[in-house]
C-alpha cells in the first residue's frame, strides 16, 4: 500500500522587526478569556495556536489582515484591538476590557457600571476609550443625548492624541447617536466625514467601511433619496464579500431589510431579514435571533402572510421568554397587535397593544408605537369619535420624544382615521401637520 505523505502543518514564520508593543497582545488574551475561547478556537483555520500564543505574549506582531480576522472573532474592531492601553495600570485596562466584553455580550447596564468605576479626568487616550465605551453603553440603553456628550468628549481625546482610527470610529458612533435622535442631516454629515477619511487612506478598516455604507444607505432611504441609497447598498454588498466579521455582515443584512421595507419592497426585505437571521444564528446571538424573527413576522404581516407571521412571532416570543427579555417581548406584543389589526380583530389588537404598554421592561419607544397601533385599532372599531381622538392624542404625546418622522406617521394615520369618519376639517389639519413634520427631513 502506497503511503500518502501527510501534508506539513502550517507554522508561523513571522519574526518581530524591532520592539513589539505587548499591549495589543494583552488585549487579545483578555478578550479571548472574556469570551471563553481557547487559543485554538481563536486561531481557527487561518492561524496556528502557536501564532496566537506569540501574539498574546508580545513575541510577534499582527499584520492588518491578521488583526482584522482576530478582531472579528473577538467581537471587536481592528482599531480597538490595536489601541494602545495605559501602559502602567493593568488593573484599569482589564476593567475596561471587561466593560467591552459586557457591551459585546449585549449587557450595556453592566458595561456602564464598569466604566463608572473607572474614574477619568477627561484627558489622554485611555480616558477617551472609557468615554467611548460609556457612550456606546448609553446608546444601547436608549440614553441617546447623554451618549452624544460622551462621544464628543472621546472624539476630542482621540484627536488630541493623534489616534485617527479611534477618532473616526467615535465620529461614526456620534453619527449613530444623532440618527437615533432623528437628526438625520447631522448624522449623514458625520457619516460622510467618516467615509472621506476612509477614501483618503487615513483609515483602513473594511469592516468600518461596510458599516458606514450600510448606515448611509439607510439614512438616504429615510430622507427619500432612493438612488443614493441603492448606490451605497450595492457598495455594502460588494464589501461584504471581503469582510470576515460575521456580525458586521449580519448588521448589513438587517440594514438592507430596513431599507427595502421603507421602499415598500417586502419581498427583498424578507430575503435580507432571513440572511440576517442566519448570520445571527451562526454567531449564537440569541437576542438578535429573537429580534430577527420579530422583524420577519412584521414583514409577513405587510405581505398579508398571516400564518407565516404567526410562526415567526411564536419563535420571537419564545426567545424573549427564554431569556426574560422584556424589551423584546414588548416589541413582539406590539407586532402581534399589528397582526390582529391586519386580520380585522380590533378587540384583540387593542388587548395586545395594552399588554405591550403595561410591560414594565418594554422600552418607551415600544410603548409609544404600541399606543399608535392601539389608536388605529380603536379607529377601526365602532368606538365613538371622542375615544378615537383620545387614543391618537395619547399616542402622539408618547411619540413626541422619538422624532419628527414617527410623529409625521402618527398624524398621517390620524388623518386616515378622521377622513374615514367624515371629519374632513380635522383630517385636513392632520394632513397639514404631517407635511410640516416631513418637510425638515426632505430638506
Amino acid at each position: 500500500m502506497q503511503r500518502i505523505a501527510k501534508p506539513p502543518s502550517r507554522t508561523v514564520q513571522q519574526k518581530p522587526k524591532g520592539p513589539v508593543d505587548p499591549r495589543p497582545g494583552e488585549r487579545v488574551r483578555a478578550l479571548r478569556l472574556a469570551r471563553g475561547m481557547t487559543q485554538g478556537a481563536l486561531a481557527g483555520d487561518d492561524f496556528t495556536k502557536g501564532f496566537i500564543s506569540l501574539v498574546e505574549t508580545g513575541r510577534t506582531r499582527m499584520s492588518l489582515r491578521a488583526a482584522e480576522i482576530i478582531a472579528g472573532r473577538l467581537g471587536t474592531t481592528v482599531a480597538d484591538l490595536l489601541a494602545a492601553g495605559p501602559g502602567g495600570d493593568k488593573a484599569r485596562e482589564v476593567m475596561l476590557l471587561r466593560a467591552e466584553a459586557e457591551l459585546r455580550a449585549g449587557r450595556p447596564a453592566e458595561a456602564l457600571e464598569l466604566t463608572r468605576q473607572l474614574q477619568t479626568t477627561g484627558q489622554g487616550p485611555f480616558d477617551a476609550r472609557v468615554q467611548r465605551i460609556r457612550g456606546r453603553a448609553l446608546l444601547d440603553s436608549g440614553s441617546w443625548r447623554a451618549a452624544v456628550l460622551e462621544f464628543d468628549a472621546a472624539l476630542r481625546g482621540f484627536r488630541a492624541a493623534g489616534q485617527t482610527q479611534l477618532a473616526v470610529r467615535s465620529l461614526f458612533d456620534l453619527a449613530r447617536a444623532h440618527n437615533y435622535l432623528d437628526e438625520r442631516i447631522e448624522a449623514l454629515s458625520l457619516a460622510l466625514e467618516c467615509e472621506r477619511a476612509i477614501q483618503s487612506g487615513s483609515v483602513i478598516d473594511r469592516t468600518l467601511e461596510l458599516q458606514l455604507a450600510s448606515f448611509i444607505a439607510t439614512i438616504y432611504v429615510t430622507i427619500g433619496d432612493y438612488a443614493s441609497a441603492d448606490l451605497r447598498s450595492e457598495r455594502a454588498k460588494a464589501l461584504a464579500e471581503d469582510v470576515t466579521d460575521t456580525r458586521a455582515v449580519a448588521a448589513l443584512y438587517e440594514s438592507l431589510a430596513v431599507t427595502r421595507q421603507e421602499q415598500g419592497d417586502y419581498d427583498a426585505a424578507l430575503e435580507f431579514a432571513r440572511r440576517a437571521l442566519g448570520a445571527y444564528e451562526q454567531l449564537e446571538l440569541e437576542a438578535m435571533v429573537g429580534s430577527s424573527w420579530n422583524t420577519i413576522g412584521w414583514i409577513c404581516i405587510q405581505r398579508r402572510q398571516f400564518a407565516r407571521a404567526e410562526e415567526a412571532l411564536v419563535k420571537a416570543e419564545g426567545s424573549a421568554l427564554h431569556r426574560d427579555d422584556q424589551a423584546l417581548l414588548g416589541y413582539v406584543l406590539q407586532t402581534r397587535s399589528e397582526l390582529e389589526l391586519a386580520r380585522g380583530q380590533t378587540a384583540e389588537a387593542i388587548r395586545m397593544a395594552d399588554a405591550s404598554t403595561a410591560l414594565a421592561g418594554a422600552t418607551e419607544r415600544c410603548k409609544a408605537l404600541s399606543l399608535l397601533v392601539r389608536a388605529q385599532a380603536v379607529a377601526a372599531s365602532t368606538a365613538p369619535l371622542g375615544e378615537v381622538r383620545s387614543a391618537f392624542t395619547q399616542a402622539i404625546n408618547a411619540l413626541e420624544p422619538h422624532g419628527r418622522r414617527q410623529l409625521a406617521r402618527a398624524h398621517e394615520l390620524r388623518f386616515d382615521a378622521l377622513n374615514a369618519r367624515g371629519e374632513f376639517e380635522e383630517a385636513a389639519a392632520a394632513a397639514a401637520l404631517t407635511l410640516a413634520l416631513m418637510r425638515p427631513a426632505l430638506a
